[in-house]
């Protein structure tokens, strides 16, 4: 296990050195679901009862409506910098009143803290300025990947304060059958010990834990239901670690953690429908409707990986790889770089793609027909997801995307010019980078107790 504390990594551009002042917010996002169903049909072993509305309206009780307002204050507070109590009432809604008794609460918390700087005035005394007091307190935020993990501690505002990461290889399902639970996550489990100790002797102990997995996890308390780059079979990752650090934890999707990063990013401002898309070993999305994470029945939404675009996917049964994970997954590219009798070398997998592309642009015919139909495959993906969601943007991670020095996404555009109805505007993401953006964003609402109100 490699750690350094001097933290010059990529997640540097996002955070790093962030000046005490208004800073973009994080957000955590629910989705709401409505079904009905045509006519009687037998029930499914895994499916709920399906809930029947309340005989009479539902009430918030009162800690909720606290809970509720102190997210308010802390998100005004995060969004605006410092504010004097005057202030936070005209810019939260909330009543004067409210506002002088949650300050006191939030500063005897620590979150926040009176500013020795008081605002102008046009008379009187001076009224006092309350600042988000984000170096109070630290959260965990880990990135797992089938050969590497990557962990970083950050402060409220999700500057890194410090980062390790842990490389692994893969056991294999053979293998996995043979371990236990303790075996199979023992790297994450002494990776984020790691952490949690460096936070506790540098900068304070850490509130939340939020970790990203490439699989379909049920909610962000239940079960990995489904992961198979990591060959664990319905992981309850989320009660080993509640139980292992006593904090709170949270377990997502990276791909949904990556539309959370994106959703609050300047690339995506005033967008409420968007879909961030990651094309590695496995090929998912994290998509967001209205402003809120779609998750889909048990977390299963954004499995693009098992989009079926042949008729010969009906023959086979659900397996480790989907048809479309099949094509354009990272096993996949390397599988056709090879049948395509190109020479790329025996580097990472990373370094053979970069070769095709430099094949590519010095003319090779079969890298140049390999990459065309790469680009085809990348094109019905984003016309599939277009047609059925309209998302205003698409974020590309994975890399065939970065690796091609930015030529696949003016490629894939040139393809649905005309074919598209509403063609939405593509960009490109460092898929690791951005989920640790995400999970930090998720930690820091999950270590305030956010409480949001969703329409």
């Amino acid at each position: 296990m490699h750690a350094r504390s001097a933290y010059t990594g990529p997640l540097a551009r996002f955070r790093r050195g962030t000046p005490a002042g208004p800073t973009p917010p994080f957000g955590y996002i629910r989705a709401e679901t409505k079904s009905r169903t045509l006519g009687p049909r037998p029930a499914r072993p895994e499916e709920h009862p399906v809930p029947q509305p309340p005989r009479t309206p539902a009430t918030a009780t009162t800690q909720t409506v606290a809970q509720v307002n102190r997210t308010v204050l802390l998100e005004v507070l995060r969004r605006h910098g410092s504010l004097s109590r005057q202030q936070l009432a005209v810019e939260s809604g909330l009543s004067t009143a409210t506002v002088h008794r949650l300050v006191e609460v939030l500063r005897a918390e620590g979150a926040v803290v009176v500013e020795a700087e008081r605002a102008p005035s046009s008379g009187g005394r001076p009224p006092q300025l309350i600042r988000y007091n984000a170096g109070a307190q630290t959260v965990l935020a880990v990135a797992m990947r089938p050969r590497r993990i990557v962990g970083v501690v950050t402060d409220l505002h999700g500057t890194v304060l410090h980062e390790t990461e842990h490389h692994w290889t893969g056991l294999g399902p053979a293998r996995t059958r043979e371990l236990t639970t303790e075996d199979l996550t023992g790297p994450l489990l002494a990776l984020v010990d790691g952490l949690r100790k460096w936070a506790g002797r540098h900068a304070g102990p850490p509130r939340a834990l939020v970790v990203g997995v490439p699989g379909v996890v049920r909610e962000r308390t239940g079960p990995v239901e489904f992961a198979p780059a990591l060959d664990w079979p319905g992981m309850r990752l989320h009660a080993l670690l509640q139980q292992r650090f006593g904090i709170p934890v949270a377990v997502e999707s990276n791909v949904n953690l990556v539309a959370l990063a994106v959703q609050h990013s300047e690339a995506a401002a005033g967008v409420s429908d968007l879909a961030a898309v990651v094309v590695g070993i496995e090929v998912g999305a994290g998509i967001v409707l209205g402003g809120r994470l779609h998750r889909g029945r048990l977390g299963s939404a954004g499995s693009l990986g098992q989009l079926m675009t042949d008729r010969r996917a009906l023959d086979r049964p659900l397996g480790r790889t989907g048809d479309t994970q099949s094509r354009i997954g990272d096993h996949a590219v390397d599988r056709r770089i090879t049948e395509a009798g190109l020479t790329v070398g025996t580097g990472s997998p990373a370094e053979r793609v970069a070769e095709l592309f430099r094949l590519g642009r010095a003319g090779e015919p079969a890298a140049v027909r390999l990459i065309d139909e790469l680009t085809d495959d990348l094109a019905l993906l984003v016309a599939n997801l277009s047609a059925v969601l309209g998302p205003e943007l698409i974020a590309l991670g994975g890399r065939l995307f970065w690796e091609s020095a930015g030529e696949m996404l003016p490629a894939i555009e040139s393809r649905l010019h005309g074919r598209v109805p509403v063609m939405p505007r593509l960009t490109m993401v460092h898929s690791t980078t951005t989920e640790l953006v995400g999970a930090a964003a998720a930690a820091v609402r999950l270590a305030d107790g956010a409480t949001f109100i969703t329409r």
